[in-house]
């Protein structure tokens, strides 16, 4: 009794589930949640469910006996060639999954789809995948989990098939299974790496095909067949097809690339096409009744195919010149070297009081002067080049460089390699369209090709070909020096517009017009004073009579201490004290000013304050000029009173109002309110205002105070300053030079829209300062998009060109870019055709018995009604997807048999 007392019973509940059960009770859960359930409803099925659609997924974690699990469910929508096609087409009752693998519209498709869907033409589908890096190798797993699928897709009467993924996932092995009443289609598939003789024609699959079938009962088995060809060896090709076009060694001094002097770089450095794949398909009206294709025999000739499709495959990441230099640039933007560190201080301009180029400004401001001379042919183009030797740049590119950006230093026009225009397209090139000079409009950067614009193309060859930073430096350095030079020696710079500096253009331009506004300030004040007008014969308007003439002399008329000078332009008013005729005097300019003087001078005013003492001072400042016109006003006109300046100076000013005397009516003037009151400025100055010539007033602009110190900012600049200023028009330059690229014949959507959104950006960014660099790098992703993308669209066309050129060769091109893949109804007689079909022909360097190369893929779908397991089994689709290339094989079949008696 001691021993049976000591005995322990273990009670097991056999109620509770397993984790088998869980499992599979989970996989139901998530099916009926995607609402792939059929219980009580009754499937609506359409024969066409085009696979060219959007696909999507939707994925859930399940696990089972702790590994862990992804169910993803792919499908594709409904696209709107799909949408045409069944406008006509009227749902009727029926499978899905049946109709979709007896569709041979489902056979190749050649879009970006799941492989599943190449494999049985399927849009709806799950699929149950180890999750990480796990793999399903074990036969008795794999088994497990096909038995629970199996379990689930019968209790909830899945209307899609379950797959559950085998191996590593690069090899895309699947298995799965579907249920419809009493139909089950098992999905099986190999993949083998040695190809069975019997398997590398047509005639030895179809044998295979019905031995799996295994049934007396079937149908003549129907075929789908596509022949793949690569064009992708382009090795013994000509130059024109290359990404690049070779360099000119000798005109470009031994660098590589494409740019130009006048052109930023552009284009792949590798070629963006990876291969050319044409695909020669029947998939009509092809049985094994009508067509043979075995080892010695076959009727599938590619050049009779009724079907070509035509695919792209793209190199991945490919790297661009454009995208290269204006990387190169950004980081030259963020770099702290000073010329001096770069290059010594033999190159530093102004670098101290003893240095002899210090000496040589500061002498330019007691030498004697002498007038502005027609360029020589003879002379340098920069001013101290023979005083330096070596340096980072050659001497001729130097040479070249520095005649591309001042081609007036080569003499006459006729024989400047590179001149300016006459005119500056002040937005982009005039060979756009014009609803992109509208989108250009509101850039602040320079006219195109104008000075600025060649300093922009120049830094980013010099960054790129010649030496880097320390290239930029010394380039900058020769560029200051030629801007000194011509200075001093009165030579105006070229390719800029004329007058005051034009405040719509960025900073750098506007202070080369203003240094060129000191140079011809320069000629004007040292080519002596102008010919006075009062020494000059009167002219008299044609209506005046000769008694209105007046009969004193005009040198008779004043003392001879204030005498009549700096006349400019006879007015048909008269001096309210004497009657004589009022003259407008030569006056001094308006004094020129940028953008950056401007905002000084707005700084200063507000340093001021805004008491009393502050408010004069402040407009004394500003009323430098109305002394000037005063003193010019009183040297033309002798005897003239502050009403006479006002009534010419400041109409508004003078006020004339109708009276009435015992003569009768008449017009008399006075000043305005503002003008008589107390302490008025304009009063004051005008007691105290002397009658002085322009010319020999005090300057207004002192065009030798700001010359020295546009230069001396100049040559203080770091290179890092330099590109920062180079930078808005660089981008500008690229944006156009994309646009050049752009095909104006045809339409590249997504270039397009990224150039608009491009420009949207630099015109917001080009505004700003300080210049903010992450907002130039963020534009560069887009840039980059378009910039590949014309890539691409060039090399592509080239290549189609070279084959055969006909009409439709753009548009044929763009839409193989966009969809990647065109279909050719018509074949090899198609102009596209033709120009491929000539393309293999010219790859067949190996087989003389055929005129095309093999082909570099084989592709077969076969598919027919048959009973299985038995003749009394109920009529079900059979089929198989063979793929054969160089080196391995794989077979996908879709076995369907009857389950309600068997």
């Amino acid at each position: 009794m001691d021993q049976e007392d000591e005995e322990v019973f273990e009670i097991v509940d056999f109620t509770s589930a397993s984790e088998w059960e869980v499992f599979t009770s989970r996989l139901e859960e998530i099916l009926f949640s995607w609402q792939l359930s059929l219980k009580d409803k009754e499937e609506e099925t359409t024969v066409f469910l085009g696979l060219n659609g959007e696909w999507k997924s939707s994925s859930e974690d399940i696990s089972f006996a702790g590994h862990p699990f992804i169910l993803t469910h792919h499908w594709v929508e409904e696209s709107a060639e799909k949408g045409k096609r069944s406008e006509s087409v009227v749902e009727k009752k029926g499978c899905q999954v049946f109709e979709s693998l007896m569709d041979k519209n489902h056979d190749f498709p050649f879009n970006k789809c799941h492989s599943l869907a190449k494999f049985y033409g399927l849009g709806d589908f799950v699929i149950m995948s180890p999750a990480g890096n796990e793999m399903l190798t074990s036969e008795d797993r794999i088994n497990l989990l096909l038995s629970s699928v199996t379990i689930a897709v019968n209790n909830v009467q899945s209307r899609v098939p379950v797959f559950v993924q085998l191996h590593s996932k690069s090899q895309q092995l699947y298995q799965g299974t579907f249920e419809s009443k009493n139909l089950r289609t098992d999905f099986q598939m190999v993949h083998l790496k040695r190809i069975p003789p019997t398997c590398k024609h047509l005639s030895g699959l179809i044998e295979l095909f019905k031995e799996k079938i295994g049934s007396s009962s079937i149908n003549p088995v129907e075929c789908s067949v596509c022949l793949t060809y690569s064009l992708i060896d382009i090795r013994n090709a000509g130059w024109d097809n290359w990404p690049q076009q070779p360099p000119d060694f000798e005109s470009k001094g031994g660098v590589v690339g494409n740019a130009t002097l006048s052109q930023l770089g552009f284009g792949a450095i590798k070629d963006p096409i990876k291969e050319i794949l044409v695909s020669a398909v029947w998939n009509n009206n092809l049985n094994e009744d009508v067509v043979v294709d075995s080892e010695v025999y076959t009727d599938l000739v590619p050049i009779e195919a009724p079907l070509w499709i035509v695919r792209l495959v793209l190199n991945d990441k490919v790297p661009s010149l454009l995208i290269k230099s204006l990387c190169s640039f950004l980081d030259l933007c963020g770099s702290k070297e000073s010329t001096e560190q770069l290059l010594g201080k033999n190159y530093t301009v102004l670098q101290s009081p003893d240095s002899p180029e210090y000496e040589r400004a500061l002498g330019a401001l007691t030498k004697e002067r002498t007038g502005y001379g027609i360029l020589s042919s003879k002379r340098l183009p920069f001013g101290s080049k023979k005083a330096q030797t070596g340096g980072p740049i050659p001497e001729n590119m130097l040479v070249n460089l520095l005649n591309f950006l001042f081609p007036d230093a080569e003499g006459d026009l006729e024989i400047q390699t590179h001149p300016y225009p006459e005119e500056f397209q002040s937005d982009c090139s005039a060979s756009l369209d014009i609803k992109w000079k509208e989108s250009f409009s509101a850039f602040k950067t320079s006219p195109v090709d104008s000075l600025v614009w060649r300093l922009a193309t120049t830094a980013v060859y010099t960054m790129t070909h010649l030496n880097g930073i320390e290239g930029v430096a010394h380039w900058w350095h020769e560029i200051v020096l030629e801007l000194r030079y011509r200075w001093e020696h009165g030579y105006t710079i070229p390719g800029l517009k004329t007058g005051m500096p034009d405040l719509n253009y960025c900073r750098l331009y506007q202070k080369l017009q203003m240094l060129n506004c000191c140079i011809e300030h320069k000629k004007v004040s040292t080519s002596g004073p102008p010919v006075d007008l009062a020494d000059e014969d009167e002219f008299y308007d044609a209506e005046e009579t000769l008694e209105s003439i007046e009969e004193t002399p005009p040198k008779e008329r004043h003392s001879a201490w204030n005498q009549p000078q700096g006349r400019k332009e006879r007015t048909k008013m008269k001096l309210l004290r004497s009657g004589e005729t009022l003259y407008i005097p030569v006056t001094q300019a308006l004094l020129p000013m940028t953008e950056d003087m401007i905002e000084e001078q707005s700084e200063m005013m507000e340093q001021l304050g805004d008491n009393a003492e502050g408010s004069e001072l402040r407009a004394r400042i500003l009323s430098a000029s109305l002394l000037s016109d005063m003193e010019s006003f009183k040297a033309a006109n002798p005897g003239a009173q502050i009403e006479d300046f006002v009534r010419w100076h400041s109409p508004r000013d003078w006020i004339e109002e109708e009276v009435v005397t015992s003569d009768g009516c008449k017009i008399e003037g006075r000043l305005s309110g503002r003008m008589q009151t107390p302490g008025n400025l304009w009063q004051e100055m005008w007691r105290t205002a002397k009658p002085v010539v322009a010319w020999r007033q005090k300057r207004l602009f002192d065009d030798t105070k700001e010359a020295e110190k546009i230069l001396h900012t100049f040559s203080a600049l770091r290179p890092a300053q330099i590109a920062s200023l180079l930078l808005p028009t660089i981008i500008h330059a690229s944006v156009n030079r994309l646009l050049e690229e752009l095909p104006s014949t045809t339409q590249l959507p997504d270039a397009i829209s990224n150039c608009q959104a491009a420009i949207s950006k630099i015109v917001q960014i080009a505004r700003h300062s300080p210049l903010e660099l992450q907002q130039y790098e963020d534009l560069l992703p887009t840039l980059q998009t378009v910039e590949v993308h014309l890539s691409q669209f060039n090399a592509l066309r080239r290549r189609m060109i070279s084959y055969e050129n006909w009409e439709g060769v753009d548009d044929f091109v763009t839409r193989l870019l966009i969809d990647n893949y065109v279909s050719l109804p018509g074949g090899s007689h198609t102009p596209a055709g033709i120009a491929l079909l000539r393309a293999l022909e010219n790859l067949n360097k190996k087989d003389d018995a055929s005129t095309l190369p093999p082909p570099v893929k084989k592709e077969f779908v076969l598919r027919a009604m048959a009973r299985r397991p038995g003749n009394g089994s109920t009529s079900s689709c059979q089929k198989m997807f063979c793929s054969i290339d160089e080196d391995s094989i794989r077979l996908a079949g879709a076995w369907t048999q009857d389950i309600l008696f068997y």
